[in-house]
């Protein structure tokens, strides 16, 4: 897979690879995104990148670099990881539940993940940061919760975020996020933000609807092109890049 060639030329090979698949169809750009950001901080191939929420991102990031990629999730989702670890990430609410046989990992992929948690950002963030090595980064992908469209249909007294599902095993978007509250929870769990930025990366042509094909809406490439033009807070994506510090704080006490 030719990482340095435009993004769009690497999402139409994503497409291809998954002829059937809306879901892929739908983030291949934001595939291609990720995969060439990622080439800025794989540099040893002996390293392995851990995939929360393993997806078909996974075996393309094995694929692209060459590298081990293990996945943390539930435990009947494995996908092509190298080795699958078992955790539901609503359970980093509690800290005596934190797995503590996973790591360390330079690299940490969260992409489109945090949305579909009920837990707090910021125990989810601080259990992720046990993960990390040293200097290690934590790239998380994730809807922006106040993305243009969003806007548009709270205007139109529409609810633009989906009913809670009742399967848990497949859970819906429970609660999107800014970018700015992204920061902060960040911030909360002593994580440097090296980046948070809003993007333009699903392609709005794909309704993605599992186990069916993707079916192109080519009217709603204007979607796509509208957006290119947004101020960046109504852009439809966030990516935020986290760093765990060389050096962790020493601890306080309480007087």
């Amino acid at each position: 897979m030719e990482l340095s060639g435009s993004p769009s030329r690497l999402a139409l090979e994503i497409r291809r690879k998954y002829p059937k698949n809306s879901y892929v169809a739908f983030h291949a750009k934001r595939f291609a995104f990720l995969l060439q950001l990622l080439r800025t901080y794989i540099s040893d191939k002996s390293r392995p990148v851990l995939d929360v929420g393993p997806s078909e991102l996974t075996l393309l990031m094995a694929e692209a670099f060459g590298v081990r990629v293990d996945s943390l999730g539930f435990s009947g989702h494995r996908q092509a990881a190298a080795k699958h670890f078992g955790f539901d990430l609503n359970d980093a609410q509690d800290r005596a539940r934190w797995r503590a046989d996973i790591g360390p990992y330079d690299i940490i992929v969260m992409a489109e993940v945090i949305e579909h948690l009920h837990t707090s950002p910021a125990r989810v963030l601080a259990f992720l940061r046990t993960l990390l090595a040293p200097n290690g980064v934590l790239i998380i992908q994730t809807p922006n919760a106040a993305a243009l469209h969003k806007r548009v249909k709270l205007l139109a007294g529409r609810n633009p975020y989906e009913l809670i599902r009742e399967d848990a095993t497949d859970p819906g978007h429970l609660r999107e996020y800014t970018a700015r509250e992204l920061r902060r929870y960040a911030q909360q769990v002593d994580l440097i933000v090296e980046r948070c930025s809003h993007e333009n990366y699903f392609d709005f042509r794909f309704l993605h609807q599992a186990g069916l094909p993707p079916k192109e809406r080519h009217f709603l490439a204007l979607v796509n092109a509208g957006y290119r033009f947004m101020p960046p807070t109504f852009k439809p994506c966030i990516t935020c890049i986290l760093k765990r510090p060389a050096m962790d704080r020493p601890a306080t006490t309480t007087p």
